[in-house]
């Protein structure tokens, strides 16, 4: 169905596993443990309350940029 719509897998590498709401400070250890260039991180922003993931994000992104990654659309 998704095909059919035009829509492409995007190939994600980093499951933050955020719908488990785990606690911001794992859902950071995941990425930095697992992410390497050119990888994909996986978060959700559906399910429930995302304030866990929202707040990962806050802190990841400055991370992200420190370290050198950019951040683009899926293409």
């Amino acid at each position: 169905m998704s095909a059919a719509h035009g829509l492409k897998p995007l190939g994600w590498s980093v499951d933050t596993r955020d719908w488990e709401k785990p606690g911001v400070d794992a859902i950071l250890d995941n990425v930095r443990r697992e992410l390497r260039p050119g990888g994909v991180v996986l978060m959700h922003d559906a399910g429930g309350d995302r304030t866990q993931s929202v707040d990962a994000l806050a802190r990841l992104l400055p991370w992200l940029k420190n370290q050198g990654y950019r951040f683009a659309f899926p293409g």
